[in-house]
């Protein structure tokens, strides 16, 4: 993410600059951000009349800023996270955790706040590494992990979108890109009709079970056909 220094330009304390990249939109921005685009548009009355654009600056919610982070990784907090929830993920003591984020209030967390996961390898730390293969496209990349360009870019800090190098490994985030562990959970595709609530009464599962079998799914995934589910075991 990136911010511009001088705080002024937003209208309060708990807003931020924030430099629109391309391929932003409002909504992505709002959702990135734990807002909505009514939310955006308050804080930035202007956008009604005019689009984004590469460089210009808006105001987005406020969020902590990143700790310290020695020998571990970066994550970004996403809907639906919590400490327990994360601990859990990464296979990490909660204790462990709460000590990396002192400063973190872990009832409290933001979307988009960065956090220190300790004890994790740099490179791909929370994701999967693929190699490109000879004649891949970008677009190729794009949907065949369900990544926008921007999650490919934080995710491969020197990673060129003009340019498709076969051979080179690319880091792809857990969120768009997740295997249900074979032990535990089967998966299964959405199909015409289905929602969050259908889906879990037809595996005898509540909702929320299904959703905490996937992290990295909102609600309204479930209605988007083609989507992979992870059904836990009953």
């Amino acid at each position: 993410m990136i911010y511009r220094q001088n705080q002024q330009l937003c209208p309060n304390i708990y807003s931020m600059p924030y430099e629109v990249r391309p391929g932003d939109t409002l909504n992505s921005i709002a959702a990135r951000f734990g807002t909505n685009l009514v939310g955006l548009i308050e804080l930035n009355p202007t956008l009604r009349l005019r689009s984004l654009t590469e460089g210009m600056t808006i105001c987005v919610p406020r969020v902590p800023e990143r700790p310290p982070c020695i020998n571990g990784a970066y994550y970004a907090i996403r809907e639906g996270d919590s400490f327990y929830n994360i601990a859990q993920r990464y296979g990490i003591p909660l204790n462990l955790l709460l000590e990396a984020n002192p400063e973190a209030n872990p009832y409290d967390l933001k979307v988009g706040q960065e956090i220190c996961i300790p004890n994790v390898p740099a490179g791909c730390p929370f994701g999967t590494l693929v190699t490109i293969q000879e004649g891949t496209r970008l677009s190729d990349i794009l949907i065949s992990y369900n990544l926008s360009i921007n999650e490919l870019r934080d995710a491969n800090v020197n990673f060129n979108p003009n340019i498709i190098v076969p051979g080179t490994d690319l880091c792809i985030p857990p969120e768009a890109f997740m295997q249900c562990p074979a032990e535990t959970t089967t998966e299964y595709v959405i199909q015409a009709g289905d929602s969050l609530s259908t889906v879990a009464i037809a595996n005898n599962i509540t909702p929320s079970e299904l959703l905490i079998a996937n992290p990295h799914l909102r609600p309204a995934n479930f209605l988007i056909v083609g989507t992979s589910v992870c059904i836990p075991a009953v």
